[in-house]
């Protein structure tokens, strides 16, 4: 499970002047890579959030056709600066572009397909707004929420990213998914207690809202329905799946992490005793089709891992494997990825060369 402080931000100012960019006036670099030399377009990165406070996000890179890793922060080594502080989400846009949003230094930046930054938006000249959690994207528009209680609207635009506007939503917003027009956004509340999913239509103006677990956290679609998961109530990590057609929402189970990929909910338990520090990690598939659930999905699974804490899952789309980024128990130390293939098989497993990988993306 992880601690509650991974999720916290920085108090928020209250001040309100204009967004602010910066961009690379070089043109997209599709066959050169920049700095870092890649030759297959088997492209994955995984986003470390690292640890809060002390400014060690990375970007990891790996060729996902070999499994071959580059242990090194890709983002330093094509950028010459760090990524920041809390790493928090990643998307890949067209199959050639990367967009970040880091938490605590409080940017949204886009990169190419190698990680070279093009363009950021930073969030901190405008305080009201609160510091950048987690994005979505649709048609070229990054939708991305903020701990003020907004989601925000920015658009790409060759190899810029432009501010376009934001929209008051519900106390501290944590994760957004947008599918058919509308986005579904959970709200956590000042002191955890909201139970709301804020729906917002198309015309980016009408809210609606649905009951769902209290202190709701991650959200993500799935052939056409939309599943959470939470803290909840008791702190038993909920998770459900809410309807659009039927405007209901149902609970399936426990889970402090999913990830969903092939009509499926990957889903992860990992409950921690603090009296004996000791973990326990059951896992399981759910299948959105039929509805069933298979707690003997991951076959094969090391020891190790039913006592330790999954941290993200992530499915490649283009070869269906299953990556369940791990953290270590410290949440400082780096952690480790284990690969299994999409019926579920063990394959193997790397370190993630940073703390807490929050999430892999790909690229083909």
């Amino acid at each position: 499970m992880k601690f509650r402080n991974i999720y916290l931000a920085v108090a928020l100012l209250a001040t309100s002047v204009a967004f602010t960019a910066c961009s690379d006036d070089d043109e997209w670099n599709q066959t050169g890579g920049g700095k870092v030399e890649m030759t297959s377009p088997a492209r994955a990165f995984i986003l470390n959030e690292g640890t809060m406070n002390h400014n060690n996000s990375n970007l990891i890179y790996f060729d996902w056709s070999t499994g071959q890793v580059n242990g090194s922060d890709l983002f330093r080594a094509q950028n010459d600066r760090v990524l920041g502080d809390t790493g928090n989400d990643i998307l890949t846009v067209d199959n050639n572009k990367l967009v970040v949003a880091v938490n605590v230094s409080n940017y949204i930046a886009l990169l190419d397909g190698y990680g070279v930054e093009k363009s950021r938006v930073s969030f901190e000249p405008y305080k009201n707004l609160g510091q950048v959690r987690s994005i979505d994207e649709e048609d070229g528009i990054i939708y991305a929420v903020s701990y003020g209680g907004y989601v925000s609207r920015l658009r790409i635009s060759g190899n810029q990213l432009v501010y376009m506007d934001s929209l008051r939503v519900g106390d501290r917003p944590e994760d957004v998914v947008e599918e058919d027009g509308k986005l579904y956004i959970t709200l956590q509340g000042q002191n955890y207690t909201d139970n709301r999913l804020a729906i917002v239509s198309n015309d980016f103006k009408t809210i609606s809202y649905a009951t769902i677990m209290q202190d709701p956290v991650k959200v993500y679609e799935e052939d056409d329905k939309i599943f959470i998961t939470g803290y909840g109530a008791m702190y038993n990590n909920p998770w459900g799946v809410y309807d659009p057609a039927k405007g209901t929402y149902t609970e399936l189970g426990h889970a402090s992490v999913i990830g969903v990929g092939d009509d499926v909910v990957y889903t992860a338990y990992c409950e921690t005793n603090y009296n004996t520090h000791i973990t326990t990690t059951a896992l399981g598939a759910y299948n959105v089709k039929t509805g069933q659930t298979d707690a003997n999905f991951f076959k094969n699974q090391p020891a190790e891992l039913a006592s330790t804490n999954v941290y993200s899952i992530s499915v490649n789309p283009y070869n269906h494997k299953i990556y369940l980024a791990t953290s270590a128990s410290d949440y400082v130390s780096d952690g480790r990825v284990y690969v299994f293939d999409g019926n579920g098989n063990y394959e193997t497993s790397f370190s993630s060369y940073g703390a807490n990988p929050n999430r892999i993306v790909f690229l083909h």
